[in-house]
């Protein structure tokens, strides 16, 4: 036998019993799911102060385009202005920052690197969301399942523009914080939304907090959920589909849009392509200026819990044979832990999760926390989340859910621990 031909059946053999330890070895077993650990906790009642700010999304072009499937679409210019929209509000010693991004999914390290680039605004959380458009910037995501998942392969021009937009418009912010009175409402819009997947179980509660300044609205909150698809494949350029577009349409300072439980929700509209996106973004704005918020108590209030996560479950994903091989490499990707985090603006009470729950998730996560509605894609993405019995019978998210079946549990006992942090 040659000496090349003995060398390459040496390394084929080393190959071999590579790719057969990987299978065999569970890279998760060693996971340990402890109690959840209290990060922090902050009240205050009183006079409160807020300011409100947008910077543009100003990514280099030609940029790649987040969410659906590969190929993924190129954009050669901004269909409709993608933003970073950020709200800071104060309250005694609690300072709390907002930042919305028109982005697909969060990232950790793009978090960690915005926290990093407003450490001299002394916040004492940080809440960074994304509003999930399917057609805005992708390549600001260091994950690798996120990258390959929806936002395409990572260019560092891009992450330093995201980067700093969200931070420019948080210090801009906060440098134009002041007095405010909160007013609050909601309602539903049944209609605008719809299951993908049975059961036809949806959330389509419409909630409206407005920041009243003495010379008129600083800024509002609109929590809704939808995914954000309307905009036509592929899109004539960056788009942050319905979110920003009703952002823009509404005229109550700067409004930011942050999506509720959005797992497992369409738009229920039937229209021609074109015309679906105008028509929702119309109905919704419709709905959002009938509402009427009355006013409510000032309070400001945030606690955050880091929970420990189960291992990624790949037996709803891809065949038999392939799960052993499967769930190991997306263990080596997937973050161990994750924070939950609760937030109390006056009578409305925040969870914030770093993944997609579908209604029924919500309920069970908001019965923990005591919570009015569940935010979903707050610092990072880890998947959707779904009810165990969904899971069981192959319902709502089942066949998307990337971790394991106490995934929820993992969510729900830390936003128990964030409720008893803030009574």
């Amino acid at each position: 036998m040659s000496r090349p031909r003995r060398v390459a059946l040496v390394l084929g053999g080393l190959l071999v019993v590579l790719l057969f330890g990987v299978v065999v070895h569970d890279v998760c077993d060693g996971r340990q799911l402890r109690p959840p650990r209290l990060q922090l906790k902050a009240q205050a009642e009183g006079p409160l102060l807020a300011g409100a700010a947008i910077r543009a999304l100003a990514v280099p072009l030609p940029a790649t385009v987040a969410g659906y499937g590969i190929p993924r679409a190129n954009a050669r210019a901004v269909a409709f202005p993608v933003q970073a929209r950020a709200l800071v509000l104060e309250a005694g010693a609690v300072r709390v920052g907002l930042v919305s991004l028109d982005l697909l999914l969060g990232d950790a390290e793009l978090d960690t690197a915005i926290h990093e680039a407003t450490a001299g605004l002394a916040l004492t959380d940080t809440w960074v969301t994304v509003t999930h458009t399917h057609s805005g910037p992708g390549g600001y995501a260091s994950n690798p399942i996120a990258q390959l998942a929806g936002t395409g392969l990572l260019r560092g021009a891009t992450r330093e523009a995201v980067v700093s937009a969200a931070a420019g418009a948080l210090r801009d912010a906060y440098a134009a914080r002041r007095p405010v009175s909160l007013r609050f409402a909601e309602g539903s819009v049944p209609e605008l939304v719809g299951a993908r997947e049975p059961p036809q179980d949806v959330d389509a509660r419409l909630s409206r907090l407005v920041f009243e300044g003495e010379g008129g609205p600083v800024a509002q909150l609109l929590i809704f959920a939808c995914h954000p698809t309307l905009v036509p494949r592929p899109p004539s350029g960056l788009d942050p589909d319905w979110p920003g577009r009703l952002a823009e349409a509404e005229g109550d300072g700067v409004t930011l849009v942050l999506q509720g439980a959005v797992g497992n929700v369409s738009p229920a509209l039937r229209e021609e392509a074109g015309g679906r996106l105008a028509h929702f973004v119309a109905q919704l704005a419709s709905a959002a200026d009938a509402l009427s918020p009355v006013p409510v108590p000032s309070l400001l209030g945030v606690a955050r819990v880091s929970v420990e996560l189960p291992g990624p479950d790949a037996r709803r994903l891809v065949p038999r044979l392939l799960r052993p091989l499967t769930d190991n490499v997306l263990c080596a990707a997937a973050p161990a832990e994750a924070s939950v985090e609760l937030l109390r603006v006056g009578p409305l009470v925040l969870l914030g999760v770093p993944g997609e729950p579908s209604a029924a998730a919500a309920r069970v996560l908001e019965a923990a926390a005591g919570a009015s509605r569940t935010v979903s894609l707050v610092n990072g993405y880890l998947g959707y989340v779904e009810t165990p019995g969904h899971l069981a019978r192959g319902e709502g998210e089942a066949g998307r859910q990337l971790l394991g079946p106490g995934f929820l549990e993992a969510l729900a006992q830390g936003a128990h621990a964030a409720r008893a942090a803030l009574p």
